[in-house]
């Protein structure tokens, strides 16, 4: 009978919860939608608030425009002169640093391997820790889902029990009454 209670009880509460986060979703929803409409009343105003400016301001954008394109184009000249001979000198250090580089990569390439190989085994000693570590995992969650599909599997049958036993108290009843009945 405990199991039972404690059951309906669960039960209970479940639909409960389920109700009360309908209705959370449900403000929610209507909350978003107020939110939503105020923003974008609030952006369609400031749209227009910018188009205004926009509009007041062209004449004063277009001369500043115009007078940072004379300066920018200035600037690109004298930068233009420098930059060829930035780029000589960047090509030059390049190749160094590139024949530094294959020197260092054949002279290394023996202790790069060795190491290589220390780092894949730790990695794989890793690997297979964690998956010994989750097999231990899955394994101990296949015994408490079987632990617990048996408790359940038991309050089934001793609901059905009950169940027929009070089909069964019915029929008696039945019989009883149609017996006085007949009497």
């Amino acid at each position: 009978m405990a199991w039972a209670l404690e059951m309906k009880n669960l039960v209970s509460d479940i639909k409960t919860s389920a109700r009360d986060r309908l209705q959370f979703v449900k403000d929610n929803q209507k909350d978003t939608a107020n939110l939503l409409s105020r923003f974008d009343k609030e952006l369609k105003d400031m749209a227009q608030d910018l188009k205004n400016f926009l509009d007041k301001s062209e004449k004063d954008r277009m001369s500043d425009f115009h007078k940072m394109m004379k300066d920018i184009q200035a600037r690109v000249k004298s930068i233009f002169g420098d930059t060829n001979e930035l780029l000589a000198r960047f090509d030059k250090e390049l190749k160094e640093m590139a024949k530094d580089l294959k020197d260092f990569l054949a002279k290394s390439e023996d202790a790069r391997m060795a190491d290589f190989k220390v780092i894949m085994k730790e990695i794989q000693a890793r690997i297979n820790g964690i998956q010994k570590h989750v097999a231990g995992l899955l394994g101990d969650y296949a015994e408490e889902r079987k632990e617990a599909s048996g408790y359940w599997n038991a309050l089934r049958r001793a609901e059905a029990k009950i169940a027929e036993k009070k089909e069964e108290e019915a029929e008696k009843e039945a019989r009883k009454a149609k017996k006085r009945l007949e009497k």
